[in-house]
């Protein structure tokens, strides 16, 4: 049973420039894989990478702030 009769898949259509088709085609040729699982591939890629992006940076939203964190937390519980 290979990969793709175990996940549901819907389809999309996509243009791409003729270099990148003829980039994937000669990806295609040298990894012996079909135009779709490479594609699948490098989009998974992609979009592991962006969310992993947006967690740095939520991360990283303290990190030019003079004030430590907690006291800022007890600042702001005294107000209440």
């Amino acid at each position: 049973m290979s990969l793709m009769a175990e996940r549901d898949m819907g389809r999309i259509l996509i243009d791409l420039s003729d270099d990148v088709i003829q980039r994937l085609d000669n990806l295609k040729q040298l990894r012996n894989q079909p135009r779709a699982e490479l594609l699948r591939e490098a989009i998974e890629l992609y979009l592991d990478q962006q969310n992993s992006s947006v967690i740095r940076k939520a991360l990283g939203l303290w990190s030019d702030q003079q004030e430590d964190g907690l006291e800022y937390e007890r600042k702001m519980r005294e107000e209440w």
